[in-house]
Parts: structure tokens; sequence; C-alpha cells
């Protein structure tokens, strides 16, 4: 895409009210083109255009910086951009706080996707300093009982209110979508219609004091907007996810016992490596699946020839995986008692006598994975990801 073509694609984003995709396509033109001036003039706009006024003061300051780099009366169009933002920058006001509550609903997809939901949707409450009430309910696909709230059989309650609560309030609500009546509702406009589609970047300055998060929203898409003050300023991506998991996810009880007692049980103390190996339904999204988890088998093999006493423990959805590690490292091979399949459909599209436990599995693979001394596994998945985030990078072993 050329320099002319990716304006027009930015501003085009932003006349029609598509404010993250204009957000995303700055910052990458801002990347490829660190020079050039008209990046941070619509990262300007769209930031006033989100209500972050502090922001776009900030990247007209950055633009007029930028055009001291060029010789005058280059770019006479950002001129005049920079004198009509001025003009409503000069009536704007920073808006307050809105505190309130932020409803943070189930993604509906994978256990893991759905944590990462709650992720990102716990740093905006934080942004805009409500207090996060999360509530996953049949569009889950981790509950035995749709009328009530999954996330409270996997965690610790995050904050005290409870839907009911919220729902009992005289307030506005937003978006407009949603009322006291229907916040039990799912799938409500989520890709189409009133209201659909809106991420982190939408809520950030409302003022109605009820905002409903239903659309996922990425940690990564909100942390260049966290004010110079905030907790995790200037920190990556991958370690914002691991601290604020690490601040708000307490495991039930009777969860973190069954991942202790595993560990007790079969951690004898030799080293362990723990090998994640995604099932071949992901090919559906992703071609290289099946690639990436053969390049992983030399991985292992030079690994254990470098030492005879490392174990393996493996986390699958596949039957047929286990039986192959199986046959190429025998007893070295170790893993949870849990559901698997045998084909191309996923375990969370079969029926399951309790999909409770499809969840509880997931969470006690993923947490003995991050017991282990090392790991490898498949980088499109979320159970990698989140693996990862259990640990300090430093505390992994290397073989």
């Amino acid at each position: 895409m050329g320099v002319p073509e990716a304006v027009r694609v930015i501003q085009d984003a932003i006349d029609k009210g598509n404010f993250g995709r204009a957000d995303l396509l700055c910052r990458r033109t801002m990347e490829a083109l660190p020079d050039f001036p008209w990046a941070p003039m619509l990262f300007a706009k769209t930031a006033l255009k989100i209500g972050e006024v502090a922001a776009s003061q900030h990247w007209c300051a950055e633009t007029k910086a930028k055009l001291t780099e060029h010789p005058p009366h280059a770019f006479p169009e950002i001129q005049t951009e920079l004198e009509t933002l001025a003009a409503e920058l000069s009536s704007a006001v920073s808006p307050k706080p809105a505190g309130g509550y932020l409803l943070i609903k189930s993604w509906g997809y994978g256990f893991w996707p759905d944590v990462e939901q709650v992720l990102g949707a716990l740093l905006l409450a934080e942004m805009t300093r409500r207090t996060p009430v999360v509530h996953w309910g049949g569009n889950s696909y981790f509950t035995d009982d749709p009328s009530q709230d999954a996330f409270g059989t996997f965690f610790e309650p995050i904050a005290s209110a409870s839907l009911e609560e919220i729902a009992a309030e005289q307030s506005e609500f937003y978006p407009p979508k949603w009322h006291r009546d229907n916040l039990g509702d799912n799938g409500l406009n989520v890709w189409e219609g009133e209201g659909a589609r809106l991420s982190g970047l939408y809520l950030l300055n409302r003022p109605e004091r009820v905002v409903v998060q239903d659309f996922f929203t990425q940690v990564v898409e909100l942390l260049p907007w966290l004010s110079a003050e905030h907790w995790l300023q200037g920190v990556d991506a991958m370690e914002a996810i691991r601290q604020l998991y690490e601040k708000y996810f307490v495991l039930q009880l009777v969860i973190q016992a069954e991942i202790d007692a595993f560990i007790t049980e079969n951690f004898d103390g030799r080293p362990t490596f723990a090998v994640h190996v995604r099932n071949m339904d992901k090919g559906r999204e992703d071609p290289n699946v099946l690639l990436e988890n053969a390049d992983m088998l030399p991985v292992l093999d030079a690994q254990l020839a470098q030492n005879p006493d490392l174990r393996l423990f493996l986390l699958t959805d596949s039957e047929t995986v286990v039986a192959q590690y199986a046959a190429r490292y025998g007893d070295r091979v170790f893993s949870t008692d849990c559901a698997r399949t045998d084909g191309i459909v996923p375990l969370t599209w079969k029926d399951s006598e309790s999909r409770y436990r499809l969840g509880v599995e997931v969470i006690k693979d993923t947490y003995i994975a991050a017991a282990c001394d090392n790991f490898i596994g498949y980088g499109g998945s979320s159970v990698a990801c989140m693996v990862a985030c259990l640990k300090v990078p430093s505390d992994w072993r290397q073989h």
C-alpha cells in the first residue's frame, strides 16, 4: 500500500467510526514510516474521536515535531488539519473517570480465549475506574447450567457485585442495545446490528453508569492508551497479561487441589518438558498446524538425546497424538486423564457429560505445563500463550 492509499484508508476508517481499525493502521504506518507526519496527525484525530483529549494533544505535538524534519510547506493539508484540530481541542474537555460498572460477558469460544477477553476488559475497567463484574452465561462452552455464572465455578469472584445487582440499578446502559431486563442475554448483536463489534476503545469515555463488554478486546489494543501513571505503563503485552492474571485470577480451591495432587504424584524430581500438541481440527483456521506439530519432534529428540532423564508432559486434545507420543517416547511421556477426541471435531462441539469438567481439564493441563522446567507448543494456541504467561520468563530452565 502506498503512502496516499494508507492515508485514505485510515481516514476512511475514522469517517466510518471504525476507530479500532484506524488505531491499528496508524500504529503500523508509524512503524513502517517513522518520519511520515500523516500518521501522528491521523492518530490525533482518532484519539479525539474516542474522547482521549490528552492523547490527541500529544499526537498533535508529535505531528508538529515531524513537520520540522521536512521542508516548509511540504504538507499544507496537515497544517490545515492541525488548525482544525486545535479549534476542536480548545473546547474539548477531558472526561472525568466514569466510575460505575463494567459488565464483562463470555466471548463464547475456547476457555483461554474467554479468559483473554476478561483480561482485556479488566484493564479497561482500571482505565475507566469501573467495578468489573464478570458473568459467563449460556454462550460459554464450559457451563453445565446456562442460567448461572460459569466464571465463578472456575475462579474466585473478582468483584462482590453481581449481574442481578447491576440489573436492579436505575441507570443508563451502553451500548444502548442493553437494558436492565436483557443483561443476561447472550449473543445480542455481537457481530451485526446496533452496538455490534465494540471493542474496548469505544468504551473508554462513556458517561453511562453501566457499560457492557461483549466483544473481544485484546490487552495489546489498550496498552498504548494507558496513562503515564498506570502501573502497566511501558510493559509489553505478554508481561501485562501475566501480571493482570496474577493480580485478578484465583482458582477455586477444588481445582487448585487437583493440580497440586497431580504434581505431587507425578513429578519425581527428574527434569520435565511440557509439550502442547494441538489437534488437527485447528487446521481449519491455520493450515500450518500439522507442520508446526511435526517440527516439534526433532526439537524433543535433541533434548532427550542431551538429557536421558528428561520426561515429557504431554497436553493434547487428541487421542491419536497420545498414541503417537507413547509409541515414539515410551514411558517418558505422562499426561492427565482427560477427555480427548479421535477425529477433527473439537471437544467443545461434542456432547459431554460435564462441560464444566472440560474447562477444569484445560486449566489443569495448562497449570501443570507451567510447573514444568520447559515448554514447547503450537504458537497459534491460547493454551500455549497462557502457559507462557503463567510463569516468569526467567523461571524456565534452559536444557
